[in-house]
Parts: structure tokens; sequence; C-alpha cells
């Protein structure tokens, strides 16, 4: 997969060149000598601002002449590997995330390269990101043991960046799995994890944290704790037709 290939500044001046069909001496121009060019190539100068915008400028002139289709910014050749290695998985996990279309073996494939480049480059955010969406994808095609590992997996990433949105998306799973599953006294420990996360949240969304409290509440009423289960529904502030039905059997 050659997508995953994270090339150097250098480099990617050197694959452009030769997409166009260009000699160094070509792409020089008036403002360098081949052998500035070679020296950027080889990564042996580096590419500033100024270099990188008529560098950027000189290409897309050229392409649109050769009609081909090379379309860049001068960041293209200012940013290094980690940033270029970021900006790929975003666009991946966004693929993923905002394409319902996308077919399974898409979904993963993105996912798996998502993984490759995060474990490269250190990209911990992404790496959970990844390992929870792979957990969504089991969970929906049932396969609950699967979909777990992968959550707990995703959950140890997002610890380590703090990140309590996610924490509470994949505790929330694992309750949901093991409800699922009748597994209510597991559940509840899950589901406990997931409420403290999103109290913690910067900006607290109460309809996610009243979503949670319903759980924890249906997985006390199935173990007959009638007056724990009510008291945890009675907190809840966003009342919808599930959360008052479940108000209605308790009482």
């Amino acid at each position: 997969m050659k997508d995953i290939e994270i090339l150097s500044p250098g480099k990617r001046l050197r694959s452009v060149r030769k997409i166009l069909g260009l000699k160094q001496g070509e792409l020089a121009g008036d403002r360098f000598s081949k052998n500035y060019i070679s020296m950027f190539e080889n990564d042996k100068r580096s590419i500033n601002v100024i270099n990188a915008t008529y560098l950027a400028k000189k290409i897309n002139e050229m392409a649109e002449k050769k009609g081909k289709e090379v379309n860049i910014n001068a960041s293209y050749l200012l940013k290094n590997e980690y940033d270029m290695a970021n900006d790929k998985c975003k666009d991946w996990i966004e693929k993923v995330e905002n394409n319902l279309d996308m077919s399974g073996y898409e979904q993963n494939l993105n996912l798996f390269k998502v993984l490759k480049l995060s474990d490269e480059f250190g990209l911990i955010k992404y790496k959970g990101r990844a390992l929870y969406l792979k957990g969504i994808h089991s969970f929906n095609m049932g396969r609950y043991e699967c979909a777990i590992s992968q959550f707990l997996e995703a959950i140890n990433f997002f610890s380590k960046e703090d990140d309590y949105i996610a924490l509470r998306d994949g505790y929330k799973s694992i309750g949901i799995i093991l409800y699922k599953k009748n597994q209510f006294k597991e559940a509840v420990i899950y589901f406990k994890l997931s409420e403290n996360a999103a109290l913690k949240e910067g900006k607290i969304d109460i309809n996610k944290i009243d979503e949670i409290r319903y759980y924890r509440a249906l997985c006390h009423y199935n173990m007959e704790e009638k007056k724990i289960a009510k008291n945890i529904i009675s907190r809840c502030t966003h009342v919808d037709d599930k959360i008052r039905e479940l108000k209605e059997k308790i009482v």
C-alpha cells in the first residue's frame, strides 16, 4: 500500500517532479541550480517557506501545461514526516466516521492503515480511535467478545490522552454488550465508569449522562433491585420515551 509510505519533504519533491516527467534543471528554472534541487531532494538542504512557495507554484504551473492532475501547496513541501502521518490518519478516521455507505472491507483497510502509521509515529490518539471504530464494527457484526477486546485496548490509549469523551463512549459500549449478554452486574461497573468519565468532560453533555443512567437503572431493574433503579432513573433530567417507560415499570 503506497499511501502509507511517508516521504520526507525532499522525497516528496522528487516524487512530484517524476510524476510530471521533469528534469531537475527544468524544475530549477531561473531561481535555482540543478544542484540546488538535488540537495533539496536528498534532504541535504531544508526547504524553507519562500522556496516551498516558489516550487509549489512552479509545479502547479507545469502540471497545468502538461494536463496532469497535480495541485500542491507550500505546506506539502514543508511538513515533516510526523505531520504527514498525522494528516493521513486524521483523513482515514474521518472517512470511516462520516461515510456510512463504506463497505466493511474499506473500513477495515482504512483502520489498518491508521494502526500501522500510528504505531510507527506514536500517534496515540488515532490508534485509540481506530481500535474503538474496529470495536463498533465488531459490535455491529455481533462479534461481542472481539468488540470488548478492541474497546478495552482503545480505552488504554484514551486514558493516556485524558480523552474523557472517548472514555465515556468506550466504557458505555462495553456496558451495552454486557447488558445484551445479561451480565447485568458486570455491565453496571462499566456504566459507572462511563458516567464518571462523562462528568469529567470540559462541557458536560447531560443527555449522554442520562442515557448512561438509563442503562444503569435498567441493569438494576433486571437484577430486581428496584429501589436502586428508581434512585438512578429519578436523577435523569431529560425524559424521553424509554426513560418514561422504565420509570412507569419501576413504580
